[in-house]
């Protein structure tokens, strides 16, 4: 029995399905076992140490016998290169040819992978990319209570008849696949890339970029893809920008999401994030929950599709065999941008959140219906943001087939979310305009329909601390507060976020500011074809 315990599922989410280009080396065996190897060597082959004409291949070294002879490889997915053919030989060249100073190595080819997914309905992607600038594949560290299930939908057929001995039989019939669901929580995680890390030296990231990425745009940028104008990140040394104004797009970008359990790993094809609620409650640590659909789900069964594996082989063994990332050299680091482990990123304490809230002149002012130029001082006690694409999935109605959906669409998106705070007569240092101020003067607005309010929330500290989150909401529309009766009385404040106009898409910016530097010596230039 291979039961599945939920804790010790890992999630990865990437641009890519995980299949390489045609002639990426599936299952290769060791030929010549060369000499001065040591585990962990990485070996990179020229096109000129090839029989044929694959290129971009590396092996790294999982097992080594006397004299450094090697016994075994390990081969990433994105160490598989392109264009092999069944037998190819891949000679070593020379010791500048390793990361190490062995020499002699001759690994041969036994089999090569195509560019179509295991069930032969979607054309692959894309390698695994863990490292460099081309980054495409991130593990993401989620928290308990993550979902994802599809169901199906069904027609019932009945008789209905007259007379004293009707039928009264149906039929059911399954018509179509409805977008599956998914749903996982995350922890707000700013930091800054170091010396070796997958981006550049100093620039400010956070570990769920490629969320970010998907739900405010139709690219990956920063530190990853790059070279287009829809990504919706971008990274430097100031921080890590999300902007908003990049998602005017009929589809947002497209992810593939892998959980990958203990014995069993799913893949989530087409992939669009819908919704993320950022929670700031006052006891806890910054989360955000993320949400979504995609078009189906399989049941990856060979390794190559799967980011939690690598290829190993040992010499003379013409079927090779996989085993777990973690059982060499660090491999995840070759497939997956690791970004999950409490030392690699800072944590958030939302107790030490701030607001700032400001409003110009509007109405003429308070004496004629509307608002007073002010600034109000004032402590939240807890609150959330949600973002909400509001994409619809098409799906065919064919009599007789079971069909799945083709494909999906962006809907109007809402940004809006709720702040709790007592109310207080003053500010929140003793003095100036508190919560009580703010809900007179909201419900003194009595002409302005519509109002503004310049919103900034700096999740984990003041404006100028790191590390920090900060939202912002240049335009926010404020409702006015509701008092909320418990031992101390408080006030609710829900706002929606607008843009500089109704065509216009920037109704937020979010701010990343990290603190501790992700830099792990097996990220390396060579790990990266």
């Amino acid at each position: 029995m291979a039961l599945n315990l939920s804790r010790n599922t890992k999630v990865y989410v990437s641009s890519a399905n995980g299949v390489g280009a045609t002639g990426g080396i599936r299952t290769a065996t060791v030929t010549t076992a060369g000499s001065g190897h040591a585990v962990g060597d990485v070996i990179t082959f020229a096109a000129g140490d090839t029989s044929g004409s694959g290129i971009n291949a590396k092996v790294i070294v999982s097992a080594v016998g006397g004299s450094g002879a090697v016994s075994a490889v390990h081969i990433p997915n994105n160490f598989r290169g392109s264009g092999f053919a069944n037998s190819e030989t891949l000679t070593q060249g020379d010791a500048n040819d390793s990361s190490g100073s062995g020499t002699g190595l001759v690994v041969t080819v036994a089999s090569v992978a195509g560019t179509t997914t295991v069930d032969g309905t979607r054309i692959g992607t894309g390698l695994f990319k863990g490292n460099g600038t081309n980054a495409n594949t991130f593990r993401v560290g989620v928290l308990d209570g993550y979902s994802f299930s599809q169901g199906s939908d069904a027609t019932d057929v009945v008789i209905n008849e007259a007379g004293a001995t009707p039928n009264r039989g149906q039929k059911r019939f399954n018509d179509s696949l409805p977008p599956a669901e998914w749903s996982f929580s995350t922890y707000v995680r700013p930091y800054k890339h170091g010396t070796n890390s997958s981006g550049t030296d100093g620039t400010h990231s956070m570990c769920e970029n490629i969320l970010w990425a998907a739900i405010a745009g139709k690219d990956i940028t920063g530190g990853a893809l790059t070279g287009t104008s829809a990504a919706a990140v971008t990274l430097d040394s100031t921080d890590a920008d999300v902007s908003f104004a990049r998602s005017e797009h009929h589809e947002l970008l497209k992810l593939s999401i892998f959980f990958a359990l203990e014995n069993t790993t799913y893949r989530l094809n087409e992939c669009q994030v819908n919704q993320a609620e950022i929670d700031f409650s006052i006891d806890g640590i910054a989360t955000i929950a993320w949400s979504g659909n995609s078009t189906t789900i399989d049941q990856i069964t060979t390794a190559i599709e799967d980011p939690n594996t690598v290829f190993s082989t040992a010499s003379g063994d013409s079927g090779g065999a996989y085993s777990a990332n973690a059982s060499i050299n660090n491999a995840e680091a070759f497939n997956y941008v690791d970004t999950t482990g409490p030392d690699d990123a800072d944590y958030l304490r939302n107790k030490l959140s701030t607001l700032t809230l400001t409003t110009a002149e509007q109405g003429s002012g308070a004496s004629s219906g509307g608002l007073d130029s002010k600034t109000y001082d004032i402590a939240i006690t807890g609150g959330s943001i949600t973002i909400a694409n509001n994409i619809t999935y098409v799906t065919p109605e064919t009599l007789g087939l079971i069909d799945k959906p083709i494909g999906s669409f962006s809907g109007a998106r809402q940004i809006s979310g709720s702040l709790t705070m007592y109310l207080n007569t003053t500010g929140s240092s003793g003095s100036g305009n508190g919560s009580n101020q703010l809900l007179a003067d909201l419900a003194g607005a009595t002409d302005l329909v519509r109002n503004s309010f310049d919103m900034s929330l700096f999740m984990g500290g003041g404006s100028s601390d790191t590390p920090i989150v900060e939202f912002d909401l240049p335009r926010a529309h404020l409702q006015v507060p509701t008092i909320e009766v418990a031992d101390l009385i408080s006030v609710g404040v829900e706002f929606a976020a607008h843009g500089s106009d109704i065509t216009n898409a920037d109704e937020m910016t979010v701010k990343y500011k990290g603190l501790t530097e992700h830099s792990d010596s097996t990220y390396t230039t060579n790990h990266t074809v």
